[in-house]
């Protein structure tokens, strides 16, 4: 029989409506068919291995066409569940994958509701393998279209969605270096504070604003009325899976996001659902299983054949993330760029400052903090990182020893505005501002191999880089920048 011991009965039946009445009477112990169904949850399937025919592909456009058929007032319309994301969407902080999760998974059970299949997965985009939207969302006849600022034949750039960026986030054991830190507000809403990690920076924010750019769904909140967001969202969530599952690493065990409640949510009868941060983990092992998205044999699905108990354990009790600063070195002076200006600060540090990144502890990183960075009012580039390069240009390819990473922007300009938070009235002259993080440990260990690591500074050059087939006419200004050595 399943294995429910360590996760508790309270625990279970706060969270049986998301996971179904078969796993809750598989916990309790009565029903072999019940855990057969679990064993068998249905997969979630790369969208780019399936048919124009296929059923996952059939029931998809019927239940968006379904959805779209209802009026907005119902809650598991269309519209509705697009304005759930615009009114409570979380960015720019470590609740973005669970609160996405969570998402998802109502999102799924409604498109179940609507069409009656009740085995419907939804499928992922893997934009590592195909760069390009797929073509199924390109017929215009069918639900699943939508402009885009795109073409059938575009390709993401390499620079945040290419195998080696990618896999480089996977490589991150950090939990807020990969997933994002704690929100630094109350509003969850807000840009906030310099604490955006890899996984958001680079292929969640730079997909939604190339597909969307300037004039489309995709770049604003309202990013659900396009169905891509959903296969886009669903391989972010894959990789997440694949992270925790496979690859080993615990997310944190801060109780601020273990306990935090999500009360945006209905399920597909249109009722209202509060959901923990914890229950959201263990959907993976409960409700749906991944087809692989990454790079390794049996991504996203090897470890949860292992012992589902110890699995369960390791995702509920989590590990220490917090980034603990040993040294922090700042330079306070603002720094301007645009797409034909590259700009490069200096910052200076005491000699040795490194030794202990060099020699390869497991546990200690150089860090990057980009903060207050005003959030561009044209969000058409990405912005590269490179460590001890100042003549670094969008010509520098990102297999140059010195490239350090990316970052992009996915904001609403109508929630900047009527979200102002901390960052004064709305209609304030002064731009929201937002942050990032970005690791720097390999980067100074390749250089410091070559030998071309100076001991007393480091320079960050940052290349506005417009996306491709368009004039970026964009400009970013960034306020202050730190460079530290933390421990976790």
């Amino acid at each position: 029989m399943y294995d429910f011991d360590l996760l508790s009965r309270r625990d279970f039946m706060k969270g049986a409506s998301a996971f179904g009445a078969a796993s809750l009477i598989a916990w309790a112990g009565g029903c072999e068919s019940c855990q057969r169904q679990i064993e068998n949850r249905p997969t979630r399937r790369n969208i780019q291995e399936l048919s124009p025919s296929d059923p996952i592909i059939k029931t998809f456009k019927d239940a968006v066409k379904a959805m779209k058929a209802l009026p907005a007032s119902n809650p598991i319309s269309w519209q509705a569940q697009a304005t759930i994301h615009y009114n409570y969407c979380t960015h720019s902080n470590w609740l973005w994958l669970p609160w996405h999760r969570a998402y998802m998974v109502y999102f799924e059970r409604i498109c179940r509701k609507v069409t009656g299949d009740q085995g419907f997965a939804l499928p992922y985009w893997n934009w590592v393998t195909h760069p390009a939207i797929p073509d199924v969302f390109w017929d215009t006849s069918s639900s699943l279209y939508d402009t885009r600022a795109v073409t059938q034949t575009d390709q993401a750039s390499s620079s945040y969605v290419g195998a080696s960026v990618i896999q480089n986030i996977l490589n991150e054991t950090n939990f807020e270096l990969f997933a994002s830190g704690p929100p630094p507000t109350s509003n969850l809403h807000s840009p906030g504070g310099p604490s955006t990690g890899m996984l958001e920076s680079t292929p969640h924010n730079n997909i939604h604003t190339w597909a969307g750019g300037g004039c489309c769904d995709m770049n604003t909140f309202y990013s659900p009325l396009d169905p891509v967001f959903w296969t886009h969202h669903n391989m972010l969530d894959c990789l997440w899976t694949h992270w925790n599952f496979d690859l080993n690493n615990p997310n944190t065990n801060d109780s601020t996001w273990l306990n935090f409640n999500f009360t945006n949510f209905v399920d597909e009868n249109g009722n209202p659902v509060t959901i923990e941060v914890v229950t959201t983990l263990l959907f993976p092992i409960f409700t749906y299983q991944f087809e692989p998205c990454s790079f390794s044999q049996g991504a996203g699905m090897a470890k949860i054949k292992r012992d589902k108990a110890a699995l369960e354990k390791f995702m509920r009790e989590g590990a220490p993330s917090k980034l603990e600063y040993k040294n922090r070195f700042q330079l306070k002076q603002s720094l301007t760029a645009d797409a034909t200006r590259p700009t490069t600060g200096a910052i200076k540090v005491e000699a040795g400052t490194f030794r202990d990144v060099l020699e390869g502890g497991p546990k200690i990183r150089a860090v990057l903090t980009v903060a207050d960075v005003d959030i561009p009012l044209k969000r058409d580039f990405f912005v590269r990182v490179f460590i001890n390069k100042p003549d670094a240009s969008s010509a520098t390819p990102i297999d140059d020893p010195h490239f350090a990473g990316s970052f992009g922007f996915f904001f609403d300009d109508t929630i900047l505005k009527a979200h102002p938070g901390e960052h004064g009235e709305a209609g304030s002259s002064e731009r929201p501002k937002t942050g990032y993080l970005v690791d720097l440990t390999d980067t100074l260990r390749r250089l410091n191999q070559a030998g071309s690591l100076p001991s007393d500074a480091v320079s960050v050059s940052f290349v506005p880089v417009p996306y491709d087939h368009r004039e970026s006419s964009g400009q970013l200004v960034l306020q202050r920048l730190e460079l530290g050595v933390a421990s976790f």
